[in-house]
Order: C-alpha cells, then sequence, then structure tokens
C-alpha cells in the first residue's frame, strides 16, 4: 500500500499561525475561521456550526472511494487564559531548543496542526493510494469548559462515524506519558446551605450560622463513600468554592452559604449515585442548617477503551511501526472530549503531541513530536480505509 508524504514544514507553519490567533475560551471564532480557511484551501467544503453565538464547531469530511469506514480526526479549539507569570508573548511562538513556545502550544494546537497537515496529505494522495472511506475533521469548542462543541457535534453526522483519531497531548511513549484506556466521570456539587440569622454578638439566640455548616461538611469530605475500582483505586474530591456571609461588615449570623466540589467517579458510580453519597453524608451530620445539593454541569461518565477492536490493533501496528516500541495504555485520571465521544460509542484513541506546561505559563511543544504523530495518523487511516476493516 502506498506510503503518504506528510508535510511538516506546513504542520509547523500552520502551528504558529494558530498561536498567534487568540483563542482563549469563548473566543474561539478566529481560529475556527483560520481552519476553515486552510480546509478550503485543500478543496475541502467545511461547515462552521455553531454552538453559541460567536462559538463555532468547524467539520470538513474527504471521500474516497465508496462505502467504506468513517474516521474522524478531533481536537478542540478553545485554550485556556494566560497566566501571569509568562517571560515571553503567550501569543508569539518562540523556538528554542526544539521546544515551540506559546499559549495552546500543546493543549491543543499542535494537535490541531497534526490534524491538518493529515487531511493536506490524504487530499493529495488518498485517490491514488485506493483509499475507501471518508475522513473527517471535527474542530469543537469550550472543552475548557463545559465541552459543549463536543455536545454540539454528537447531534451531527460526525457522531456516527466508526473510530477517531483526538489529538490531545498524550503521546504514549512511557508509564507517565500514556494514552487513555480509560477515563473517570466528573461530577460537579453545589452545596447550598441555608441557616437563620441572628445578631452575630447572641448566635445561640435563634441564630444557625450556614458557613459554620458548610465548615462542618467540607472538614467531613473525607467520610464521603468513594468506591474502589481495579483500574483507578478511588475517585477523588476537591472543594473549588466557598462563598456566603453579608457583602459588607455586618454583624449578623450568616443565614446562607454555597459550597462547589468537584468530584471524579470511577465506573459503577453514577451521577445519581454521588448525589446519595454526599446527601447521606450530609445526612449522618445532623445539621441545623438546610442544605440541597444540585449537580450543575458539566457532568462526565466514565469510559473504557475496547483494545481489542481491529481500529485500536491497527493503530498499535502503525505507533509501533513509527516509534519503534508499542504504545503504552493505562487509566486516565482526568476528563477530555472523550469522555462526551463514549456517549455515543465512538472508539476514540486519544494521542498527540509531547510537551508540557499545558495551563501554565511556559508551555511548549516539542518539535520533533510532530512528525511522528502525524505519521501514525497517516498509517492508521491508510491501513484502515485501505483494508476496509
Amino acid at each position: 500500500m502506498r506510503e503518504f508524504r506528510v508535510d511538516i514544514d506546513y504542520i509547523v507553519k500552520t502551528l504558529k499561525a494558530l498561536i498567534r490567533i487568540n483563542s482563549v475560551l469563548p473566543h474561539e471564532q478566529l481560529l475556527a475561521g483560520f481552519i476553515a480557511d486552510e480546509l478550503k484551501k485543500m478543496g475541502l467544503r467545511p461547515q462552521l456550526h455553531e454552538t453559541a453565538k460567536d462559538r463555532p464547531n468547524v467539520y470538513a469530511n474527504a471521500e474516497f472511494g465508496r462505502g467504506g469506514p468513517f474516521v474522524v480526526l478531533s481536537g478542540h479549539s478553545d485554550t485556556v487564559g494566560t497566566a501571569a507569570d509568562w517571560v515571553s508573548d503567550p501569543f508569539q511562538p518562540v523556538t528554542q531548543d526544539g521546544r515551540l513556545y506559546g499559549l495552546g502550544a500543546i493543549n491543543m494546537k499542535s494537535g490541531l496542526a497534526c490534524c491538518l497537515g493529515v487531511m493536506k496529505s490524504l487530499v493529495e494522495y488518498g485517490n491514488s493510494a485506493g483509499l475507501n472511506g471518508r475522513v473527517g475533521l471535527a474542530v469543537t469548542v469550550d472543552q475548557e469548559g463545559l465541552s459543549i462543541g463536543a455536545e454540539a457535534m454528537l447531534q451531527t453526522e460526525y457522531a456516527k462515524c466508526d473510530a477517531m483519531l483526538h489529538a490531545e497531548h498524550f503521546f504514549g511513549d512511557s508509564q507517565k506519558d500514556y494514552l487513555p484506556l480509560a477515563g473517570t466521570g466528573k461530577v460537579l456539587y453545589k452545596l447550598t446551605i441555608r441557616g437563620k440569622s441572628a445578631h452575630a454578638f447572641r448566635p445561640s439566640e435563634g441564630g444557625i450560622n450556614a458557613i459554620g455548616d458548610a465548615a462542618s461538611i467540607i472538614t467531613a469530605l473525607d467520610r464521603l463513600n468513594l468506591r474502589p475500582h481495579e483500574l483507578y483505586g478511588r475517585g477523588t474530591y476537591c472543594v473549588l468554592n466557598v462563598s456566603g456571609g453579608p457583602a459588607q461588615y455586618s454583624m449578623v449570623v450568616p443565614e446562607l452559604c454555597e459550597v462547589t466540589i468537584t468530584r471524579l467517579t470511577v465506573p459503577g458510580e453514577t451521577r445519581d449515585i454521588a448525589v446519595k453519597d454526599m446527601l447521606d453524608l450530609i445526612d449522618s451530620l445532623n445539621l441545623k442548617s438546610k442544605v440541597t445539593v444540585e449537580t450543575p454541569p458539566p457532568s462526565y461518565d466514565p469510559y473504557q477503551l475496547d483494545t481489542e477492536t481491529p481500529f485500536v490493533n491497527i493503530f498499535r501496528d502503525a505507533y509501533q511501526n513509527v516509534v519503534g516500541a508499542a504504545p503504552h495504555f493505562a487509566p486516565h485520571r482526568g476528563i477530555t472530549d472523550a469522555n462526551v465521544f463514549a456517549k455515543a460509542g465512538i472508539p476514540t484513541i486519544v494521542f498527540g503531541p509531547k510537551g508540557a506546561n499545558h495551563h501554565k505559563a511556559g508551555e511548549y511543544v516539542e518539535l520533533a513530536s510532530l512528525a511522528p504523530v502525524a505519521q501514525v495518523y497517516v498509517q492508521t487511516i491508510n491501513r484502515y480505509l485501505g483494508d476496509g476493516e
């Protein structure tokens, strides 16, 4: 089967252009427009799907032969905001010692650049290589927020694909830098604690301190029922925010407090189970306040990749051929858009370039990792569509 040439110079040039575009959520529109223009240059017909005002997903696909599988390359267009301690302009790419620095360099504009480079290669060589099937690109918004872009994609034909390569920053060449075999779920608790106001000098005269009862809940969280799992161990929790009491200095017992807590869940722990766990803990404390428990978005279910499917086996062979060693798969204690795609039953391999400092100052990608990622993508697609599996 004919091997494809991947234009690495194009990938690096495109990555630098992507970094120069500010796409800190919720401002993904300019980046989406740039990606759409690149796809048009390839002769493709991109679609902009507005998931919220000025927040479009970008979709495009190339068809080869008749019938055959549908494979999608995917990634997210948004980044987090800029950390205060950047020593360079985070929107100006800087190359030093084999690294390319810039906001989004590893999370995940380098992955997007690889996807664009692969689409370019497929358009140029796919028909002559005898491929049979479709290859799509889905670039979604808001992964760093509520994943509204990935959720919106589930309402399109791209949710019906046979397999997906998701270009997040997992390279898979070591036990530390693994490819997600599975992902934890996530539940966000919002606790509203309602007490009763009274004079703060005489709190015993009818006062119920909502902040004090919130503190009782927080200090008891180590008693939350976190179930063990053979892959993950136990889930985790973290208090994200506590707010309550009068905005101005006032000698009153605070009658309202709100607490936000994030919890990672393992297989077997649903959102309903997580809510019951929190209610059981609160009931055990015999608080005087009234406490309500809500689970606002985002919420994700755990998932596990079936590593015995033909697509995963083809990917393994391609990875071995390009990298020279088998990929390391391991359970991931965290969330990616693969959690969302799993709801549609899409077999999703999360694999992308190497780098560090995502969500931090000095974010970078290792330039030497771009070519292997693109080549693994191309070889995987080449065989999957070429063999008709």
